[in-house]
């Protein structure tokens, strides 16, 4: 049996906490190692406690902002999964530029939250389905690029949006791992991003506009 994928929770709310520690440890491979309800605490418990994922309120005190900064600032190994009750898509573009690599809404079953911290663990990046519909409608006119993406990386990135890992992609378009990581370095520069976060969120704001789903 494999390790469990252990959890750092922040959130302001006592109760809310609780909660979600009950639910996560009702499953096999989810281990909460700890909690905390203000930025000031949740980075002392990424620094003290080993994690993979790190579930973090945006609102709760020293806000979650400022916490998902300092620990990309400080380049903690940890992943993060961004709980939001916010649905407009404005709160998940700033906590995507600032590094989180999943989304869940509190408005959505707990469920979505577990399969989130699941996914992410293993590097995929997990959008709600409400933010997805915002990054594709906030436009309203076509942007153009400056250095225009090949259909293979127009593939690419929809499989990274659709959180595929390079293995994935790489077998599901029969090349190697080193193609993808080729074709990430091109996309990366022509659409001015620096990760697969970025590149996603990218995707779900342009990729209707070149016919791409």
């Amino acid at each position: 049996m494999s390790d469990p994928i252990r959890v750092i929770l922040a959130d302001d709310h006592v109760v809310v906490l609780q909660g979600l520690r009950g639910l996560l440890e009702q499953e096999d491979d989810l281990k909460v190692v700890a909690l905390a309800q203000n930025g000031d605490e949740l980075l002392d418990r990424v620094e003290r406690y080993p994690a993979d994922v790190v579930v973090l309120d945006l609102e709760m005190p020293y806000h979650g902002f400022l916490a998902l900064e300092e620990i990309r600032r400080r380049d903690l190994p940890v992943r993060v999964v961004v709980l939001t009750a916010f649905g407009d898509g404005d709160s998940i573009q700033s906590a995507l530029e600032l590094g989180a690599e999943g989304f869940a809404l509190k408005t959505e079953p707990p469920t979505q939250l577990i399969e989130a911290i699941r996914q992410v663990a293993q590097g995929r990046i997990i959008f709600p389905r409400a933010a997805q519909r915002w990054f594709t409608t906030r436009r309203e006119e076509p942007v153009e690029l400056q250095d225009e993406l090949s259909p293979r990386e127009w593939e690419v990135i929809a499989c990274v949006a659709r959180g595929m890992t390079n293995p994935e992609i790489a077998k599901r378009l029969g090349v190697s791992e080193n193609t993808i990581r080729f074709h990430l370095k091109n996309i990366y520069t022509k659409i001015h991003v620096t990760n697969r976060t970025e590149a996603a969120g990218w995707y779900f704001e342009h990729g209707n506009e070149r016919g791409q789903s």
